[in-house]
């Protein structure tokens, strides 16, 4: 790691400062976290452990008729998967020289700690957007082991699929409602899990747009009603979504009692300065511990477009 010295900073120190020099700026607009996109996607908890486990288990089967006089039938739940969470520290470090804390006259080194966090806090949402990235690839599962978005089998083994490859349209978007409508328990006994948002790269906004907030149905001159209009479904525009014409939908996560999408909270981001006596420069570090991932399926659905 290199120490910053002044002579890298020659518009701001020293004989070549530029004149006239009126405002030192810096390439990055602050990071307003509280609006971040993955706020509402994922439930966030706090962890004081090395790691966190979750373990699943199956509801009782659908109920038998009893006869009169007859003893009723004993019912068993099955234990399912298990999902850890482990979690992974980030953080960077930057050192500048005693003589360029001391005259620094357009505060740039007061300026790099709002800069390191705004860098931390992007790089946490890349790391989450790319939950969704991923989905449909190994490097994101869910407990029982398949492909986030993927062909799942169920304890009664039976099989569901989250993940299709088709365009944002009208057709498309009836058929996630009817796949939300048809979820079941590992039992097969059915289980209520609506679509809350819709996460798109921002260039598919308009499309969504289209979709949702036509009263007519669009793309048609039938003149039918667009029944998607009366549905509740929240966009969540997220540059950080790569495929301009993927788009996932999810659940509101405590509809789903936090077991989809899932946060764990270690550290939060802390910056420590300090002194090296052995050659006076201040060093500046940022870090903080976290884990992310997804429990069930069954809160998300994937489309990686046509």
């Amino acid at each position: 790691m290199a120490v910053m010295v002044r002579a890298n900073f020659t518009d701001v120190f020293g004989t070549a400062m530029l004149a006239a020099l009126d405002t030192v700026y810096f390439q990055s607009k602050a990071f307003d976290e509280t609006k971040a996109p993955y706020k509402k996607l994922f439930s966030v908890k706090k962890s004081t452990r090395d790691i966190e486990r979750a373990t699943g288990f199956s509801g009782f089967p659908t109920m038998p008729q009893v006869g009169e006089g007859e003893d009723y039938s004993l019912l068993s739940i099955a234990q399912l998967y298990d999902k850890t969470f482990t979690h992974l520290k980030y953080g960077g470090a930057w050192s500048v020289t005693e003589e360029m804390v001391d005259d620094d006259k357009f505060e740039l080194v007061a300026s790099m700690a709002k800069a390191a966090s705004r860098s931390a806090r992007f790089t946490k949402e890349v790391d989450l957007a790319n939950v969704f990235n991923n989905a449909d690839s190994s490097t994101e599962t869910s407990a029982d082991g398949s492909n986030l978005a993927s062909t799942h089998t169920l304890w009664n083994a039976a099989t569901k699929s989250n993940l299709v490859t088709t365009d944002l349209g009208v057709a498309s978007a009836q058929t996630m409602f009817d796949h939300f409508a048809s979820l079941t328990d590992d039992r097969g006994l059915r289980i209520s899990v609506k679509p809350k948002y819709i996460t798109i790269n921002p260039a598919m906004k308009w499309v969504v747009g289209e979709v949702f907030g036509s009263k007519l149905k669009p793309y048609t001159t039938d003149n039918e009603k667009n029944m998607l209009a009366d549905e509740s479904i929240t966009p969540v525009e997220w540059a950080e979504i790569t495929d301009t014409d993927a788009w996932c939908v999810t659940a509101d996560p405590a509809d789903v009692d936090g077991l989809c999408l899932r946060i764990y909270d270690r550290k939060g981001y802390e910056v420590s300065n300090d002194f090296k006596i052995d050659n006076t420069t201040m060093l500046s570090v940022i870090r903080w511990r976290y884990s992310r991932g997804a429990i069930d399926w069954r809160g998300f659905y994937k489309s990686t477009g046509a």
